[in-house]
């Protein structure tokens, strides 16, 4: 995979898709699947956004029962499955459970309702060869049960628990990555570090975009038939550049931040109900509780996700200690026994949502429910030009498949459906996971781990192959990076080679889990730097300068 930056100057495409978020990723590898002419450009690099920083849960839809939203349930149980088969690799079932509490709302009768009906609603959910994959059906269990599933929870007032089923993304970088490669394979032409700085539009069209290659600075025009805007938080920014611009903003943003520590509990993920507290971050008025997700992940635990409003521009926030004790204090009402401090943070993750537009006030925030397709002919009478706003990682391959058909549509094309609900992405030919893992560790070269070839297929799924292949060519890279992980030197040169990696962070945060929870050791850096550098022709200097950028990118000083 590369970049095609010849080839976006010098086409006129279906589609231009702009921004290689999750959405835009899996839009282009939707209309390429389609047979359209795709680009798909991305300012940083792909991922490096709000799609990095998600809690890497893959939701069946069980809260949106409050609200009585019975078709969006089945649309995120669709999408859950849907999920898990397209890529096995890398989306696997996760158990949930919430406490239950004395009061009707919480109570054991009432979650046992809500389970029957979300099993009911979800009822195609094991219609798959992978037995793996198979969701079991909700129960509640009694408060000593609760207790010995999560040692170390204040039971005080709890009857016992609700458990239900979901799905769990085990590197969400690489499941964005891979439909980018997905897409780039079945024809799209991808660039990252390209950015979209205007639109090349008529009187009442837009015909492309006027782009930027951020990493040399050149300047180039993108031609295409429909544009379609992905650009999450920055989608206003973008439409700003339009001789009139739309008349409402289309992102109110709120920030969603999760904690990476080590792991709290093992093989549940918990949602449990913070005590109400004033908040004191941007004048906050005293607020209701909300549930906090503390979520296995590897070796660690995700705690998330804690909602702030934001009013200024996206590219100003920064995460302070003011913003992170606030936090603490929150995980710690919702788990007092946890005694969280700053010390205790490993990493944290951070991204913009769409929040409900309070206009102007800083009051406690309530995220918009569902993503949106915008037509602007139909909006503002500019042809030519679709908007996308998404909201949750579960739901992006069905928005963006909403977003292609309009765009199909306004192609004039016919018998063109979507098939990325049933094609697997790269890497997610395997129909039985455990059966796939046990043949492949079989079958490994002499001389790597157990561990390493679960590791190399948990990533890169049925192209594990691949990265053996360098083994061949230079047994050294077959060697770790550092102790304590699995990643081989030779995922550094396939990422550079064969994954647009132009940095030392795309490597370390977003090609392999050296980074993703939380900041390397210097000398796995300086591993890494030597492999990126020899391929890249780096001189010391760059050296010096990419490990610099690697802690640049880490919200808070480690």
């Amino acid at each position: 995979m590369k970049r095609g930056l010849a080839e976006l100057s010098h086409h006129r495409f279906d589609l231009l898709v702009v921004g290689g978020g999750i959405y835009g990723a899996v839009a282009a590898w939707d209309a390429a699947l389609r047979g359209l002419s795709v680009a798909l450009i991305e300012r940083g690099d792909f991922g490096s956004a709000t799609s990095q920083n998600s809690l890497k849960v893959i939701h069946g839809g069980l809260r949106y029962l409050q609200d009585g939203n019975l078709s969006r349930i089945r649309t995120m149980a669709t999408e859950r499955s849907t999920w898990m088969k397209i890529a096995p690799h890398l989306v696997h079932p996760l158990t949930c459970l919430t406490p239950t509490y004395a009061r009707l709302s919480r109570g054991r009768l009432a979650l046992k309702i809500a389970l029957g009906l979300n099993d009911l609603l979800s009822y195609d959910r094991n219609q798959t060869r992978d037995e793996d994959k198979y969701l079991p059906v909700g129960r509640v269990i009694s408060k000593e049960e609760c207790a010995r599933m999560l040692p170390g929870l204040d039971t005080h007032g709890i009857t016992g628990a609700a458990i239900w089923h979901d799905a769990q993304l085990h590197n969400s970088e690489r499941l964005l990555l891979s439909f980018v490669i997905s897409a780039n394979r079945g024809g799209a032409v991808v660039a990252n570090y390209v950015e979209a700085t205007g639109f090349l539009k008529g009187d009442t069209a837009v015909r492309g975009v006027k782009a930027k290659d951020v990493l040399t600075g050149q300047e180039f025009d993108i031609r295409a038939k429909v544009v379609l805007n992905c650009t999450g938080a920055w989608i206003d920014h973008l439409l700003e550049s339009l001789v009139k611009p739309p008349s409402r903003p289309r992102f109110a943003a709120s920030i969603g931040l999760n904690l990476v520590v080590d792991q709290v509990w093992e093989g549940y993920a918990a949602g449990l109900p913070s005590r109400p507290g004033k908040r004191n971050v941007f004048d906050q008025t005293s607020r209701r509780s909300q549930t906090l997700f503390i979520v296995p992940w590897r070796k660690y635990s995700l705690i998330g996700t804690w909602h702030i409003p934001w009013l200024h521009p996206v590219d100003t926030f920064t995460v302070t200690e003011v913003v992170l004790q606030e936090f603490i204090a929150e995980v710690n009402r919702a788990h007092p026994d946890l005694t969280l401090a700053m010390k205790d943070i490993l990493h944290v993750h951070y991204g913009f949502l769409p929040r409900v537009d309070s206009g102007g006030r800083g009051d406690q925030v309530r995220l918009v429910r569902e993503g949106r397709v915008t037509d602007h002919e139909i909006e503002d009478g500019l042809t030519g030009l679709i908007s996308l706003v998404g909201v949750k990682y579960t739901t992006a391959r069905a928005l963006a498949q909403s977003g292609v058909d309009l765009a199909v549509r306004k192609l004039g094309l016919k018998g063109l459906p979507c098939r990325t609900h049933e094609v697997p992405v790269v890497g997610g030919k395997i129909e039985q996971f455990k059966e796939y893992l046990a043949m492949a560790q079989a079958r490994a070269p002499a001389g790597l781990e157990t561990e390493v070839i679960e590791h190399l297929v948990y990533t890169y799924g049925s192209e594990y192959g691949c990265l053996l292949d360098y083994l061949q060519e230079q047994p050294s890279l077959g060697e770790r990076v550092t102790a304590g992980f699995p990643v081989l030197k030779a995922e550094i040169v396939h990422a550079v080679r064969r994954e647009m990696a132009h940095s030392l962070v795309d490597v370390v945060q977003r090609r392999t889990e050296l980074g993703a929870a939380g900041f390397p050791t210097l000398s796995t850096l300086q591993t890494c730097t030597d492999l990126v550098g020899q391929e890249l022709n780096w001189d010391a200097q760059r050296k010096a300068s990419a490990i610099d950028e690697v802690r640049q990118a880490y919200p808070i000083p480690f």
